[in-house]
């Protein structure tokens, strides 16, 4: 079986993560839509002049989502669009390397958002803090 590896940068990471957070967004209110007015992707359609594959295909992923058509699917569902721009902190797991450096011990590396060993080999955790114990 042929396996390929590939490294998606931080931009395309971060792009998908949004435009999949939008989505949830948009799936999320038009099913509460739904359990509370009957709302369906076909109301939506016919709301829209669409056809409801097209409603169907931006849901879903398979189309691309533009600004407008944000617009139009939260008229649609007479919804109001928010959208807040702010600084992320540097959290680990986020799979965004974090680099840090000790005077004493070096460069150290943080894997799967735990501390690793220094590049001396030495333990990453703090002077005055027990050894990490191993998880079984």
């Amino acid at each position: 079986m042929t396996s390929f590896q590939f490294d998606v940068g931080s931009r395309a990471r971060k792009a998908g993560r949004f435009i999949g957070r939008v989505r949830s967004e948009l799936l999320k209110a038009l099913s509460e839509k739904k359990a509370k007015d009957g709302l369906t992707q076909q109301a939506l359609a016919t709301k829209l002049g669409v056809h409801r594959s097209l409603v169907n295909r931006q849901l879903s992923g398979e189309s691309n989502l533009t600004l407008r058509s944000l617009a139009d699917l939260a008229w649609a569902m007479d919804m109001e669009l928010k959208f807040e721009l702010s600084e992320r902190p540097d959290t680990f797991g986020q799979n965004e390397g974090t680099t840090t450096s000790t005077i004493s011990h070096g460069q150290i590396r943080f894997i799967n958002g735990r501390s690793g060993t220094g590049s001396n080999g030495q333990s990453a955790h703090a002077p005055n803090e027990p050894e990490p114990r191993a998880e079984q």
